[in-house]
């Protein structure tokens, strides 16, 4: 399994962390995701190598952005 960590943008609300992780949770081999409100910090757990692009264009069309750390 492999492991990504990231920062978002954009998030204000419980309903805010739900979202990502139902967008996030269909890209493939995507087999747990997890997000922190307070942090902003997400992680996704995936059979498979998972690029930024990818995790990008899961939230492509929603106000949560991939930031830099």
């Amino acid at each position: 399994m492999n492991t990504y960590k990231f920062k978002l943008q954009g998030l204000h609300c419980e309903a805010c962390v739900k979202l990502v992780k139902m967008d996030l949770g269909e890209i493939p081999g995507v087999s747990e995701v997890s997000v922190d409100l307070a942090s902003g910090e997400g992680t996704i757990t995936a059979d498979r190598e998972v690029g930024v692009s990818e995790i990008e264009q899961a939230l492509a069309g929603s106000e949560y952005k991939v930031i830099n750390n």
